[in-house]
């Protein structure tokens, strides 16, 4: 799903020449993140909103985003307005988590991309990974919640927006349904969808349809694209559906 991302923002700013991109849950905004080489590769016509709820990574955020000219970092969560929990693995044990597919990260980036709303979702990752006691290295946050209307009025950033990425780990059918969609109305819309029940993915696959967007899966994320009737969305469709359907076609040759 990633190359697929990636062929989207690339046949989106060949149209747009300039975007203007929110992503939600950043972490240090470089590790893991399939849009920081686009981003810094096309510093000059991009430019990146980078929401962070939990404050010990935003040096981390600030030093991978220091090169980009048009880049604004903001500490909170995207949600119901309020404050919200967040579970995480407290700072003095991110050694105790490194999981094979972290190899050659920084030491905290692993233990602070499982961050999530849901408890849950932690104890399964240090399960599957470690052996160590949860209740030993598991930690709270309690965050700034906001609505994204609400924050990019108080940042004064401009809407709509042309892309919107998310990885809340299991929390991003919630941060889209609080993404004021109506007002940001971004163009492309990629989230993580592994971590999201099948009853909670089914409502967000129809919340994203009322509201005009069609939605690829492949593997662990999906895309959704506005479906407007406008040149713009006929192209973006037309150009991620032939791209979708032959990465299904080259997954199924190599299962063979």
């Amino acid at each position: 799903m990633q190359e697929l991302y990636s062929i989207a923002l690339k046949a989106l700013i060949l149209v747009e020449r300039k975007l203007n991109i929110v992503v939600v849950g950043a972490n240090d905004g470089k590790y893991n993140d399939p849009s920081y080489d686009f981003n810094m590769g096309r510093s000059s016509s991009t430019s990146v909103l980078l929401i962070e709820p939990n404050t010990d990574l935003l040096p981390y955020l600030e030093e991978n985003y220091a090169s980009h000219p048009r880049h604004r970092i903001a500490n909170c969560a995207i949600g119901p307005e309020g404050m919200l929990t967040l579970y995480t693995i407290k700072k003095e044990s991110w050694d105790s988590y490194t999981p094979d597919y972290a190899k050659g990260w920084p030491r905290y980036r692993a233990a602070t991309g499982i961050t999530s709303a849901s408890r849950e979702h932690i104890e399964k990752n240090l399960a599957a990974h470690t052996d160590i006691n949860p209740n030993e290295v598991i930690g709270v946050l309690n965050v700034p919640s906001k609505a994204l209307g609400t924050l990019l009025s108080e940042l004064n950033w401009p809407t709509p927006i042309d892309v919107l990425q998310i990885d809340a780990e299991g929390y991003d059918d919630a941060v889209i349904q609080a993404s004021s969609l109506p007002v940001s109305r971004p163009k492309l819309i990629y989230f993580e969808t592994c971590h999201i029940p099948p009853s909670r993915l089914k409502n967000l696959v129809s919340y994203l349809s009322g509201l005009d967007y069609k939605t690829y899966t492949i593997g662990e994320n999906s895309l959704a694209v506005d479906s407007g009737r406008n040149p713009l969305c006929i192209y973006l469709n037309g150009v991620i559906l032939m791209a979708y359907w032959m990465q299904k076609l080259k997954t199924i040759l190599l299962a063979r």
